[in-house]
């Protein structure tokens, strides 16, 4: 007799813990509120000085988050980052990549037309440096605190209203960005916030989402738009 096959990891649904006790649900709620809100306010009036590039400041994170989740005895590390089973979501990644990058480019040209492909004709070895480091010091922290951090603490708060979890998701993230005092860079990671949250809940999968993350990343640094997504709002 065969025995079952497992499905991959990627193909179950995410397990939705029960629904927090009353003081439970606030004390995530104020956790939340404090991370996602009051640390971008923070630092958007002042608060926290604001004196470092933001690479750095990234880089600096990248340890601090990987430790929290680590000594979480509830996250499942073999969950969140396992690759079996993912190919088809690194497959929609280049695809729906290969179709917007386009689209993407011409709407910067179009309104930006100044700034268009402005780092690679006037800072070549800057722009090669950036795509270098990029989906490390910047794309995987970011993916660490916004897709699985929020996921795995945060998302009971939702219950199994999944549609309503992407968009918190989206939202945090798009507001994290008026540190940067522009609204191109908050409308911009709004956008890109819905389509990495919502890949995430597909593929509960670190790999995914850091690779579509670099990638429009690199996109906006090469096209114009890294310059709303760089220097702090006084830089």
């Amino acid at each position: 007799m065969r025995p079952a096959s497992r499905a991959p990891a990627s193909d179950k649904a995410a397990e939705i813990a029960p629904p927090p006790g009353p003081a439970r649900r606030a004390r995530l709620t104020a956790e939340a509120a404090l991370l996602y809100l009051g640390g971008p306010l923070a630092i958007h009036y002042g608060v926290v000085v604001w004196n470092l590039r933001v690479f750095v400041l990234l880089a600096a994170a990248l340890p601090v988050l990987a430790l929290i989740l680590w000594l979480d005895g509830s996250f499942d590390r073999r969950h969140a980052f396992h690759i079996g089973g993912t190919g088809r979501h690194f497959r929609r990644v280049l695809l729906t990549f290969l179709l917007a990058a386009p689209l993407i480019a011409l709407f910067t040209y179009g309104l930006f037309p100044g700034r268009f492909l402005s780092l690679p004709r006037f800072r070549p070895e800057l722009w090669l440096l950036i795509l270098a480091f990029y989906p490390f010091v910047s794309a995987a922290p970011q993916e660490l605190l916004y897709r699985v951090l929020f996921f795995h603490r945060y998302r009971t708060l939702f219950g199994g209203h999944r549609a309503v979890a992407i968009l918190a998701n989206a939202g945090l993230f798009g507001f994290a960005h008026i540190i940067f005092g522009s609204a191109v860079s908050v409308a911009g990671s709004f956008a890109l916030g819905l389509l990495l949250a919502w890949r995430y809940e597909t593929s509960r999968s670190f790999w995914p989402v850091w690779l579509e993350h670099a990638f429009y990343g690199a996109l906006a640094f090469t096209i114009g738009l890294g310059g709303f997504f760089y220097l702090s709002a006084g830089g």
